[in-house]
């Protein structure tokens, strides 16, 4: 990959503008529901927050992915890095509900319209090397998310929560010149009619869920996604009033967590391939890790114990996203996997909200240790659902087919698939 950035002068330029977004990101994420939760002090306050970030993904996202197909991509990612700046510039001086809740819908839009034309794009600039550039855009993702909030951390001692949301905001600035002169095209009419297939929507659907075990993963993530969103809401509660720490032990627990993804995204790249059984099995397990990291900081009795958990939990959800994405590759027709993946985001999307919804709900009404320990048990019932679906179909098991080369993922949105686009919608 060293030498593909170095002779490759306008992916090296977009992916250095990625990286340093990334970062920025991470530390006003932790920013972000900081300032939420002393001026506005409530869980669902946060909810809110969280849910103005990933809604117009679910409601505009597919607009969003066609207008980069049919227009300039380049000026779609100016555009919405200048939004996010705009956002994250705006809440530094907010201080009531209203600035807050609206600037954080700001910054939704832009996240939503900056995805697909910089995805779309990535392949373009990168050429033959468009799989290896994609492992660099999901790393810089998770290396924004776990190096930020250590950044936020220092950056509290000297000004507070200011100081990393302006910065924020001045990364999407950067982002914005210079993704801006980077030469982006667009594919021709007739790729983008070739890419869309002939089914309909529901026949390639319906294809996509006949092959084996996806119908059971599908639904497993969907029920991971609910507990993911319990565990966003929950995050600086727990740090600030139940541990009783500071802004800069929440962005550890962040950071913890994100440690966490990149040390499972690394051992399983140096894995290889793996047959689908096995990458089932993986798939449980990580549910299992799931449940147990969520149980775990349930009952953490301080920050160092909850940084322990929080990594294990963050292990188990890279680990879950590998898997996922390389059983759905390997599995499923590659003309149908675009309609899945698309169908999974309208599931997984519904699902983080009811997760915040819930949270809230549970918070005011249990606590949080209650709400993280019925994330665990979400998870946990996940993976004994799961155990029991395709247990029952082994007899029928068709032979298995032989593993095909597939990208590693290294995460969300998401989040995962980008959605949801928190750093821990499993």
């Amino acid at each position: 990959m060293a030498r593909i950035l170095r002779s490759n002068k306008p992916l090296r330029r977009l992916l250095a503008a990625w990286l340093q977004s990334c970062l920025g990101t991470g530390a006003g994420y932790v920013a972000l529901l900081l300032l939420t939760y002393r001026h506005l002090h409530t869980s669902w306050a946060i909810a809110a927050v969280l849910l103005a970030d990933f809604l117009p993904a679910i409601l505009f996202g597919s607009w969003f992915g066609a207008c980069a197909d049919r227009y300039s991509r380049r000026r779609l990612i100016v555009v919405a890095n200048l939004l996010q700046a705009a956002a994250f510039g705006g809440l530094a001086l907010a201080h009531t509900a209203v600035p807050i809740l609206s600037l954080a819908l700001l910054a939704g839009v832009g996240n939503a319209m900056l995805r697909p034309a910089l995805r779309s794009a990535l392949p373009v600039v990168a050429g033959e090397a468009s799989q290896a550039a994609a492992a660099v855009y999901d790393s810089c993702r998770w290396i924004g998310m776990t190096a930020g909030p250590l950044v936020a951390a220092g950056l509290f001692a000297l000004s507070g929560l200011t100081l990393p949301l302006a910065l924020n905001g001045l990364s999407f600035l950067i982002a914005a010149a210079v993704m801006g002169s980077v030469a982006i095209e667009r594919s021709t009419p007739a790729e983008a009619e070739e890419s869309r297939g002939g089914s309909s929507l529901r026949e390639g659907l319906g294809e996509a869920l006949a092959a084996p075990g996806i119908a059971v993963l599908v639904a497993c993530s969907a029920g991971s996604i609910i507990a993911g969103g319990l565990l966003n809401v929950c995050e600086p509660i727990f740090a600030k009033h139940v541990l009783h720490g500071t802004n800069s032990d929440y962005a550890l627990l962040v950071a913890s967590y994100g440690a966490g993804m990149v040390v499972a995204s690394v051992l399983v790249l140096q894995r290889g391939d793996q047959p689908a059984t096995v990458l089932m099995r993986r798939y449980l397990a990580a549910l299992t890790l799931t449940a147990v990291g969520m149980g775990g900081s349930a009952i953490a009795p301080d920050v160092e114990a909850a940084v322990v958990a929080f990594a294990a939990t963050g292990y188990a959800n890279a680990l879950l996203l590998v898997s996922e994405t390389q059983l759905i590759q390997l599995r499923v027709p590659s003309s149908v996997q675009g309609r899945l993946f698309g169908t999974k985001d309208t599931i997984e999307g519904a699902c983080f909200l009811l997760g915040l919804l819930g949270a809230a709900a549970l918070v005011a009404l249990t606590g949080v240790r209650i709400t993280l320990a019925t994330g665990g048990a979400i998870c946990g019932l996940c993976m004994l659902a799961g155990f029991v679906a395709l247990r029952s179909r082994s007899s029928a098991r068709t032979p298995e087919p032989p593993p095909i080369h597939t990208r590693a993922a290294t995460g969300i949105v998401p989040r995962r698939v980008e959605t949801p686009v928190s750093p821990h919608g499993f």
